[in-house]
């Protein structure tokens, strides 16, 4: 059975949403959008009235793509001071085999008094099942036995730093079904059978702040996060140039390169810069300054890898919407080695890096209602038969075909 779901990503930069339709670990997108971020910064609110604003204009623009209600997400959410330990769990087996309810009160027996009052649960990520004494499983449903045991990495937040966003998308009277960290939410993008038998990390360069995982075996055990990102690359273009930014971000995304190695010495711009100057800007001098930035905040990441762990890495994957720059991939494992690489976004609606959490965000969801037996939609039966159904012939399911298949091609 298929069903529908909807992450909501609140990043620094933009806000991104992406519908999902999943079946039999499929994941069709359905609809994204990404709107400018208002109100926020370094992942702090400073302006409730302009993030709710921003979030619903995103909002709307997506419910116009797909001709439903968005009435529940799964919201993405900053690792800044999380917490996550290693816990237990115990539970005896209702029947004769386990079932989901079953799975369901482990895990709620094994967060059990595991934070205090001045923090929010934010994930309980399964380690291993053990039914009676046998050999540890990834998945035990089916298993026969009297006794459930779960080793779980319970990871939490302060209510201060969480709050905010979900009061937030509440206000605009939309429901949130669950939530995890960004960073834990890639992993799910990019998440394969060889890198969930590994130990490595996930960079996510967002607009201000780099967010930096460390997995295990698909489980986040650690995380950090530097306060420099994507901005700095345009805050140097302006400050070298004398432009605006928005000039400089216009610049960055339409004519540099990551790496000035593979710039075209032939290649210019002319702009005017604040001074209402001519300027002719060259394809190589402006990826310099673009390269010298990136190798910065790629260095800063990798310090903060060998801090947070001491173990092997077998690998480094980079996220984030910078990475789509041209060259980025050879900046990325001149830096970090030959372990690293640059994530590529191939899912048709999301070619892009910079959804790599919200897409996640649905992965998780639905891989964690299958494991507990869940049966979740977040949109109404009427609404979705009226959108897939090929008998509905309507003039309003054409403008909903029309909408949809124009996301698509723009994708």
């Amino acid at each position: 059975m298929n069903h529908i779901y909807t992450g909501l990503d609140i990043g620094n930069g933009e806000i991104k949403i992406v519908v999902v339709n999943a079946g039999d670990n499929n994941y069709h997108v359905l609809a994204s959008t990404s709107v400018k971020t208002l109100g926020l910064k370094k992942n702090t609110v400073y302006d409730d009235k302009k993030l709710k604003n921003a979030l619903l204009t995103a909002i709307k623009k997506t419910e116009d793509k797909i001709g439903m209600k968005i009435k529940e997400v799964i919201l993405t959410l900053p690792a800044n001071r999380a917490s996550m330990t290693m816990e237990n769990g115990l539970v005896n087996i209702k029947g004769e085999k386990v079932r989901g309810k079953d799975i369901d009160a482990v895990i709620k027996d094994t967060v059990l008094d595991t934070y205090d009052d001045t923090r929010v649960l934010v994930s309980c990520l399964p380690i291993s099942f053990t039914v009676d004494d046998e050999a540890s499983v990834i998945n035990p449903l089916g298993e026969e036995g009297d006794k459930l045991f779960l080793k779980a990495v319970v990871a939490t937040s302060p209510k201060e730093e969480i709050y905010p966003f979900i009061n937030i998308v509440r206000s605009l009277g939309i429901n949130i079904t669950d939530i995890i960290y960004n960073t834990q939410a890639d992993y799910y993008t990019i998440a394969s059978k060889e890198l969930d038998r590994k130990m490595g990390a996930i960079i996510n360069i967002g607009e201000d702040i780099t967010s930096v995982g460390i997995f295990n075996k698909g489980i986040m055990i650690k995380n950090s996060y530097i306060p420099v990102g994507s901005s700095s690359v345009d805050k140097d273009i302006a400050f070298i140039y004398k432009v605006d930014l928005k000039e400089a971000r216009k610049l960055k995304e339409t004519f540099a390169l990551a790496s000035s190695r593979y710039a075209d010495s032939n290649d210019d711009v002319t702009v005017v810069n604040k001074e209402a100057k001519k300027l002719t800007i060259g394809q190589i001098q402006i990826s310099e300054v673009i390269e010298s930035r990136i190798k910065e905040i790629l260095k800063l990441a990798k310090n903060e890898i060998n801090r947070l762990t001491k173990r092997e890495i077998s690998y480094i994957i980079v996220v984030g919407g910078i990475s789509e720059l041209a060259g980025f991939n050879y900046i990325v494992e001149e830096t970090l080695g030959r372990v690293s690489s640059c994530y590529n976004m191939k899912e048709l609606g999301i070619r892009h890096n910079k959804y790599t959490s919200a897409f996640g965000s649905c992965k998780y969801f639905d891989k964690k209602c299958m494991l507990k037996e869940d049966n979740i939609n977040m949109f109404d039966f009427d609404e979705i038969e009226n959108f897939v159904s090929p008998k509905k012939k309507n003039a309003i399911n054409d403008n909903m075909t029309n909408k949809f298949f124009g996301h698509f091609f723009e994708n």
